[in-house]
């Protein structure tokens, strides 16, 4: 498997976080209604960003539930995926004034989602703070004032203690400050929390619909994730061909950002079987008792499917077949790559 420099995973991934996410929601909207989508998009954030706490304390190595432990925590998430914000201590507590959300901006860069802004808003995110909050620890509190979703020029979140005096738990105000946060900062957040939060769309998704809904919108968010993981990739390194030489350069790649373990067999100038020997959503899955029975229905009404769009349109001559699966007992995935 070739290696890849971390920062073109990071490019990848990070953009892809965004995407798959939006993904979800816009598919998941147009197969049911907006409030389903919603109610799921909620469920599948609350538990991402307990995720998020928990592999975030362990990184940063916090110990205690603090306020300022938490704000570590949501400053790190936040700078990560590009907020743009301030942090201000007060005598009581502390005040972030965010001047830029990219869920927001994403949204309002797309006329067909303007009208959603205030609904996300009202609906998911001023309750979803709180509720995260209140897990974390019940002596925090948490007040907002000012909504941008809502048409406020800013965000505000005042956090607080709901007692005043809690020495068990903070440090002085003075010893805080914002991270500024490393490349491998960065890939550690994206590369743990990209397949999660794709885990858990599915996972929530399942409990709304049932399986095979939930498998079919699947398939459909990664038809669309791939075609735009194959134009970034085109535009990334300019790609300037549509040759089977270049298919299985730009598969090669997003698969090693995928940590998908793979190997490239090359049969002749037509033909390339593309091997994949550990595949890290299998792998996901096989961690959790309740997930591996779904295996197999994956491996064979989802995987090979996805990529048949999107090689169609990079070039209408090149074909993709699957003859074996890891997940139906096969000790790889065969892909078979061949150009007419």
């Amino acid at each position: 498997m070739k290696h890849i420099a971390r920062k073109d995973k990071l490019f990848l991934l990070e953009r892809s976080f965004f995407t798959l996410d939006g993904l979800w929601m816009i598919k998941l909207e147009d197969a049911t209604n907006w409030n389903t989508a919603l109610k799921i998009d909620s469920n599948v954030w609350g538990a991402l960003l307990e995720v998020i706490i928990r592999r975030l304390k362990n990184y940063l190595n916090l110990r205690q539930n603090s306020l300022e432990n938490l704000l570590r925590i949501l400053t790190f998430r936040w700078t990560a995926e590009r907020w743009k914000f301030q942090l201000r201590i007060q005598e009581d507590g502390y005040k972030v004034v965010v001047e830029d959300c990219p869920y927001n901006s994403a949204m309002a860069r797309n006329p067909e989602r303007r009208s959603k802004i205030p609904l996300i808003c009202r609906d998911m995110c001023i309750p979803f703070y709180k509720e995260v909050i209140q897990k974390y620890n019940p002596l925090i509190s948490l007040k907002r004032e000012k909504f941008m979703g809502l048409g406020d020029e800013v965000c505000t979140f005042l956090f607080f203690y709901r007692e005043r005096d809690q020495k068990i738990y903070s440090r002085g105000k003075r010893d805080f400050g914002v991270r500024n946060l490393s490349e491998k900062d960065k890939f550690f957040y994206f590369e743990r929390n990209f397949r999660t939060l794709d885990g858990l769309w599915v996972v929530e998704t399942q409990k709304e619909l049932g399986w095979e809904q939930t498998l079919q919108l699947d398939k459909l968010v990664w038809q669309e994730l791939y075609k735009i993981m194959f134009r970034r990739v085109i535009k990334h390194f300019k790609i300037r061909e549509n040759s089977l030489n270049d298919l299985v350069e730009i598969l090669s790649f997003i698969w090693n950002c995928e940590d998908n373990t793979h190997e490239i067999k090359r049969i002749d100038k037509n033909k390339v079987i593309m091997k994949i020997t550990k595949c890290p959503y299998i792998e996901s899955m096989k961690r959790n008792p309740e997930r591996r029975a779904y295996i197999p229905s994956v491996c064979e009404k989802m995987c090979s499917n996805y990529l048949i769009p999107v090689i169609k349109d990079f070039n209408a001559k090149i074909t993709v077949s699957k003859r074996s699966s890891i997940g139906l007992g096969a000790v790889s995935c065969d892909f078979i790559l061949e150009c007419s």
